[in-house]
């Protein structure tokens, strides 16, 4: 029966130790916190669960963070309560809390965690000056110290058993990701309809979109991982850049526009090359020749080859030569995403439901407000940080209540027992041994962190004992504070398909302002801002689940376009160029104006002049648009009022 329940679990040795280094960490922030006569001692024992991680790294990223947004929320915590009035406490709070709410979809990898921080801690620091005055400042001043030892002691200790980075492994998931991308460029440049097939071209943007997310995380707490996270970037944005221009490759091949032979093979031979271990065999060659001299989309093909065979030999350089310039400061990288419309949303949430608990809490003076309040902002701002919270609600809903269970076990059967230190830790040895387990789980993991953090929380642990009445009225107001949050959440979920819309739209208004005006030099912005788009639209649709024929196709479409866009302004202020000529390339922009309405009327008319025989430029920019008109209509309109 162990066997089988091991199995189950999934506790394996590894899996074992790190529960017992959790144990061992919070049992030794709560005993020294306790031993110092520090108040709410197992406030100590709290972030061990939190800041734990898989690897050492981004285990010592994370303490760096939860200490820098510790101390900034108490610093603007303390700040807040000198405003003298509860409501414009309150007020000035609810602000905090939904910038940092809001700033954990702004923040890229570990660093939204410390944001998190700061509108959480302030909340610690505010509510209990606000609705429980006594000794308010002494509380809040120990609940920070608290932290502060909690953190230390779980980097010391977990650092020593937490298992370093797989940044090796990772690097390599990265090449593979290039070479499938160059291969995906090789059979679209073949010119061959329907090949590669959408399914085909959604797998490879969706390892992009994986490997993209992973990187600041495998890279978190290693100087080395910082320096190398460049050339990731570099490998990742070529990859998106060589699929659509293989996508364009391959529409010109089909409307009988002549390229340079033997373009697929030379990507294929690329491919194979990345796809071979490092060191085994040469590296992909760098492309020249007449290649460069190529038409549009060969030349980007070209351009981003020599960006990932670039960031490819960086990438895999000896330790201490990949730095920030191991292959010059042209290639181009993603833009970072910043997700302002669920930041809003997310943070008005947050603030709100802090506002709103706070001021009712301090209009009835009901002695558990406290801890209702501060449950509503944590509990708010936690699944307000997740990617889709109406799945992670039911966990934590579950995860408090067990927890909420186990304190009020232990507040009424052994807290009057436990009269001193030693018998106070003896005591919650037994709860943390087995919360540690929980956590080490895959399959208990989730709910295990708020078991463990509401339990500690609920247990009021070395405090005196109390009653049966007060015990039942704290316990509940934990577990109401879930309930309002988790509840929220499930009655009003986040529709993925509807973020995915508006992330269509957002691309929809970039190609429309890049058609009403592009600025010289316009190309090196609109690659990473437009992969970036791409992407986060790709990431919505994947948690959207099957849409059918309602989900767009054709995304690598937008990158076409835009570039098409772009070759047009060029030749419409090009002065060495006719003024019919000219007038033309500004024909074509009007009539791209209006794209978004209906794509495929827009590619028709404007069709006649990628057929025009006296300006082959003209002829390659319109033909270039239409093409990924047509390819990418379901995306223009997807989102779009009928």
């Amino acid at each position: 029966m162990l066997a089988t329940l091991m199995r189950w679990s999934g506790l394996d040795r590894a899996a074992l130790l790190h529960a017992a280094g959790l144990a061992g960490s919070a049992w030794l922030a709560f005993a020294i916190a306790a031993s110092l006569h520090i108040q709410n001692a197992y406030w100590a024992a709290m972030p061990v669960f939190v800041v734990a991680q898989a690897s050492r790294g981004l285990l010592i990223e994370r303490a760096f963070y939860r200490l820098v947004g510790t101390a900034l929320g108490a610093a603007l915590g303390f700040a807040v309560v000198r405003a003298g009035h509860p409501v414009v406490e309150l007020a000035l709070l609810a602000c905090v809390v939904a910038v940092g709410a809001g700033l954990t979809h702004i923040l890229r990898g570990v660093h939204s965690y410390g944001a998190f921080m700061v509108g959480m801690t302030a909340a610690v620091v505010v509510l209990p000056s606000v609705l429980a005055p006594q000794h308010a400042t002494e509380i809040a001043v120990a609940r920070v110290e608290c932290t502060f030892i909690g953190v230390l002691v779980v980097t010391l200790v977990m650092g020593l058993i937490t298992p370093g980075s797989r940044r090796d492994a990772f690097y390599r998931r990265a090449r593979k990701l290039a070479a499938d991308a160059v291969g995906f460029a090789a059979a679209a440049a073949e010119g061959t309809a329907g090949v590669p097939s959408q399914a085909d071209e959604r797998a490879v943007l969706g390892e992009i979109a994986d490997v993209d997310a992973l990187a600041v995380m495998v890279s978190a707490g290693s100087v080395e991982g910082y320096r190398r996270l460049r050339h990731v970037n570099a490998l990742v944005a070529g990859a998106i850049e060589i699929m659509a221009a293989g996508r364009g490759a391959g529409a010109r091949i089909r409307r009988g526009d002549p390229v340079p032979a033997g373009v697929a093979a030379q990507l294929r031979a690329a491919a194979e090359r990345l796809r071979a271990a490092p060191g085994d065999g040469p590296p992909p060659a760098p492309v020249q020749g007449d290649l460069l001299a190529a038409p549009p989309e060969m030349r980007r093909l070209a351009a981003a080859l020599n960006q990932i065979v670039a960031a490819d030999r960086a990438l895999f350089a000896e330790p201490g030569t990949a730095d920030a310039t191991s292959f010059g400061r042209k290639a181009r990288y993603l833009a970072p995403w910043r997700d302002w419309g669920l930041a809003r949303d997310t943070g008005l949430a947050a603030g709100s439901a802090t506002f709103a608990a706070g001021l009712l809490g301090w209009a009835t003076g009901f002695p558990a407000a406290e801890l209702t309040a501060l449950g509503i902002c944590i509990f708010s701002m936690v699944l307000g940080s997740m990617p889709a919270p109406q799945k992670i609600a039911p966990l934590l809903f579950g995860g408090v209540v067990a927890g909420v269970l186990a304190a009020i076990l232990y507040r009424l059967a052994v807290q009057p027992v436990v009269p001193t230190v030693p018998a106070v830790l003896a005591s919650v040895l037994p709860f943390i041994l087995f919360g540690s387990l929980l956590r080490a789980s895959p399959r208990t993991a989730i709910p295990a962190l708020d078991f463990n953090m509401c339990f500690l929380l609920a247990s009021q642990a070395g405090l005196p004992a109390a009653g049966a009445p007060a015990v039942l009225v704290d316990s509940l107001a934990l577990v109401v504070a879930a309930g309002l949050a988790s509840g929220g959440h499930l009655l009003m979920p986040r529709r993925s398909e509807k973020h995915a819309a508006e992330a269509a739209r957002a691309i929809r208004s970039d190609v429309a302002a890049l058609v009403a005006r592009a600025a010289p030099g316009a190309r090196a912005g609109w690659d990473p801002h437009a992969s970036r788009r791409m992407l986060r639209l790709l990431l919505h649709l994947r948690r959207a689940g099957d849409l059918g024929e309602a989900a767009p196709r054709g995304l690598l479409a937008a990158l076409n376009l835009g570039h098409a866009v772009i070759d047009l302004h060029g030749l419409a202020r090009d002065d060495s160029r006719t003024p019919a000529m000219r007038a033309r390339a500004e024909s074509a922009l009007t009539m791209l104006a209006g794209f978004s309405e209906d794509p495929l009327a827009v590619a028709e008319r404007i069709g006649p002049l990628a057929d025009t025989r006296d300006d082959l430029a003209l002829a390659r920019a319109a033909g270039a648009a239409a093409d990924a008109l047509r390819a990418g209509a379901t995306l223009f309109r997807f989102g779009a009022p009928a």
